[in-house]
């Protein structure tokens, strides 16, 4: 079912800014036209100007003139308005536009492509780093990938039959392999063990899982649930998270390490699902956080909005977007684990906010991505919008990590290990502190180090292959 009131959340510092009395004076209606472009890029500023958190900021419409950046397409032309929009906020890094088929793939986890993904790591333990591979870092189970039984922890050494390095050259291969048009690949992996494996793959349409793996481990006495969730997606995602608690309970776990270290967002309502698994018994019934929009959404002004399917008697008032703990199970932790990286977005950082009242939360990994605020989509023909429109506020109040959250230990990604691998770093590092209170030797930590080094020199690459992946996360009403 298509969802038709959808909140992206990222959650915004609240900064006050000022604004010339002028800024927006001037004519505010666009002139008549009958070209479908100039209409879409008319609508991305009207809508915008209604919901946008900072529309403030927003000028009027004959001293913006949404008309002026006609792209080479409808798509392109619509997403030249937003870049506009968001150029009026430094701390805008988010807003965007899409198509509608893409937009509700984000909310389904309805995916077609490979079903897989990609880390650049180095796996030495000696300096100079001079080994430098690209890793497959997830697979879904029903994708091309999964059922042809790649795995995470495999180098992907050759695509097409082209040898990948780690140079400009193989970067855009990777670009327009996972990005571009083409819908069948030939790829060549190298398992552990130096082996080597096969596999021409497709674009396929599948539904992704967002429990990529779970398992019981143990640490000195204590009996250690693990969780790897990949991606806070709609009503399946739930059934699954509460599927993993419940074999959790039975098996009467007295610790619990999330492994959000790829999650970019999703579900603000899954985000719930979550933190209610989690949460003590104490925070039942107390607050988890709040939704703040702008003045003129608050007041119930937002008259475009209101003819939009689904949002004619939607209130955007404090008092009805306030969200309450509902505990769900019996597990009664005083802490939590979460392993972490910059790909750690949205959701993932909100209910890591959400939890941090009422409970010992610790961070394992790499600083988060820092994304503390949200949207929603609006259709507009064949596409959809996403301008910024509100923050989240926990029940401590805060709502401030542009910057992300720093972890309590820093620990290179073991991308060349699988999921539920003992010696993986950031798991290892989790399961040494349960079970002795501290993470790791000292010598392994110079081990680490050499690797967090090469993760830090392959950072402004990673993230140039992350920017065309949603990161985000939306509200069901």
């Amino acid at each position: 079912m298509k969802v038709r009131f959808t909140v992206l959340t990222l959650t915004v510092l609240a900064v006050s800014f000022s604004c010339k009395k002028n800024d927006n004076e001037g004519n505010n209606v666009p002139p008549p036209t009958q070209n479908a472009i100039d209409f879409l890029m008319d609508s991305v500023y009207l809508y915008s100007k209604e919901v946008y958190f900072w529309n403030d900021r927003i000028p009027s419409y004959d001293q913006f003139n949404p008309r002026q950046y006609k792209g080479s397409d409808e798509l392109k032309s619509a997403q030249n308005v937003m870049g506009a929009i968001r150029q009026l906020q430094p701390l805008d890094r988010y807003s965007f536009v899409t198509t509608i088929e893409e937009s509700d793939g984000i909310q389904t986890g309805e995916n077609k492509d490979f079903g897989f993904f990609l880390k650049s790591a180095s796996i030495d333990v000696v300096a100079p780093v001079d080994s430098i591979f690209w890793f497959v870092n997830y697979v879904y189970d029903q994708s091309t990938a999964g059922i042809a039984g790649v795995k995470r922890g495999w180098i992907i050494n050759k695509i097409n039959g082209t040898q990948l390095r780690y140079d400009d050259e193989s970067v855009n291969i990777l670009n327009n392999t996972f990005f571009g048009s083409a819908t069948t690949a030939n790829f060549e992996f190298i398992k552990p063990g130096n082996i080597t494996a096969t596999a021409s793959l497709s674009k396929t349409s599948f539904t992704a899982n967002s429990v990529l793996y779970k398992n019981i481990l143990n640490a000195g006495s204590h009996k250690v649930g693990y969780l790897v969730f990949n991606q806070f997606f709609g009503a399946p995602s739930r059934v699954e998270l509460g599927n993993a608690f419940a074999n959790f309970q039975s098996q009467g776990i007295t610790e619990l390490v999330v492994d959000l270290r790829y999650n970019p967002g999703g579900s603000t309502e899954t985000q719930d699902t979550l933190a209610n698994l989690i949460a003590p018994l104490a925070a039942n019934n107390k607050k988890m956080y709040t939704y703040e929009f702008n003045a003129q959404l608050q007041q119930g002004i937002f008259p475009l909005l209101k003819k939009k399917p689904g949002f004619q008697n939607v209130s955007f008032s404090e008092s009805v977007n306030t969200i309450a703990y509902e505990k769900a199970g019996t597990l009664n932790l005083s802490r939590v684990f979460f392993i972490v990286s910059g790909s750690s977005a949205s959701a993932s950082e909100l209910v890591i906010n959400n939890l941090k009242p009422y409970m010992d939360v610790k961070l394992i990994g790499d600083t988060t991505y820092g994304k503390p605020v949200g949207f929603f989509p609006i259709e507009i023909s064949k596409y959809a919008i996403y301008p910024i429109s509100f923050r989240t506020i926990n029940s401590a109040g805060n709502a401030d990590y542009y910057s992300g959250f720093a972890p309590d230990k820093l620990t290179p990604d073991g991308v060349n290990k699988d999921w539920g691998d003992i010696s993986e770093p950031s798991l290892a590092a989790a399961l040494n502190y349960i079970g002795t209170g501290n993470f790791g030797r000292a010598a392994e930590n110079r081990q680490m180090k050499l690797r967090m080094d090469a993760q830090q020199l392959t950072k402004p690459v990673q993230k140039n292959l992350e920017s065309k992946k949603f990161i985000g996360m939306y509200k069901e009403d």
